[in-house]
């Protein structure tokens, strides 16, 4: 090594040293005044989650991506200090890793001490939960019309008449023609393509719904199984769940499945309703949980199968 890169590598070993040291001063402080807060409360509000399943699925609290040039070893170095464990790390995006802070401190506190690294650190930011919002429908008591006011082929699925934003005549007391005209695109023969794969990220997808199961993509027998550094080989028919950690994406909430016959439902078939696309192939990426919840993490994690 010759003597402008050793002072290079010590420098950066010195910031390393430093900003650690430093940044954990800070949380030592925050320890202490999170615990002299505490003792003055009189009364302490617990949330209680839902079911079994939100307590196992405690997520790690932070995402760090350090800079290009920060070595495994001075991450690793930093982390400790800090009395971080490096949960995970992001395979797709160089430097990013998911930390565990082993002393439970607040999530926006220990990112912002990893932003005071910016000689070493890009940008970190809490592993945020996502939410599904409350489902609200409201609708008119007008009957459904039972002549097209619309141009164009109308294809057979029964609940058809009813998706207005497709087709409005009027329905729900909606607005005519206030629509996609999607009549008008069937008609010149663009009812979608199986070439074309749609990625659904959300609560996965029941691909065995009769409305859906044509359109499931499934992964091509010359390719190999799902393989992660982290869990390893997964088997992957139909796409990847990233709350369990799994090849099976089943939905066990209902949005995905949802979301899914919106772009895909098999058209013009007899059942259910009609797909944006006809013909399509749907990959299920499961982040939701079954009690609409789900983190960040879990949506990356789903992302990198694609």
């Amino acid at each position: 090594m010759n003597r402008q890169n050793f002072l290079g590598h010590l420098a950066l070993a010195l910031t390393v040293i430093l900003v650690a040291a430093f940044a954990g001063q800070l949380r030592r402080w925050e320890r202490q005044r999170s615990r002299t807060h505490t003792n003055e409360m009189k009364t302490v509000l617990v949330a209680v989650p839902d079911s079994d399943e939100a307590v196992e699925r405690r997520a790690p609290e932070v995402f760090v991506r350090f800079r290009k040039g920060v070595s495994e070893e001075a991450i690793d170095e930093i982390t400790a200090r800090l009395n971080d464990n490096i949960e995970d790390k992001i395979e797709s995006v160089d430097g990013l890793v998911s930390i565990d802070d082993l002393d439970d401190a607040d999530p926006q506190a220990v990112a912002s001490e990893y932003r005071l690294m910016t000689e070493l650190v890009e940008y970190a930011e809490p592993n945020f939960e996502i939410n599904l919002q409350p489902r609200f429908e409201k609708f008119s008591n007008e009957p459904l019309p039972t002549e097209a006011e619309a141009d164009g082929k109308r294809p057979d699925d029964p609940m058809f008449e009813e998706q207005w934003s497709l087709s409005n005549t009027g329905q729900r007391g909606g607005k005519l023609k206030a629509d996609i005209n999607a009549l008008a695109a069937w008609e010149q023969k663009t009812t979608g393509s199986e070439e074309i794969v749609v990625a659904v990220l959300d609560s996965g997808v029941d691909y065995r719904h009769p409305d859906l199961k044509q359109n499931i993509w499934e992964r091509p027998s010359d390719v190999d199984e799902y393989d992660d550094e982290q869990i390893g080989r997964v088997d992957d028919q139909y796409g990847y769940d990233a709350v369990l950690d799994s090849g099976d994406p089943m939905d066990d909430n209902g949005h995905g499945t949802h979301c899914a016959g919106i772009i895909g439902a098999d058209g013009d078939n007899g059942l259910g309703i009609a797909g944006i696309n006809w013909r399509v192939k749907i990959m299920p990426l499961k982040f939701i949980s079954k009690t609409g919840s789900g983190t960040t993490k879990d949506a990356i994690e789903a992302i990198n199968y694609v």
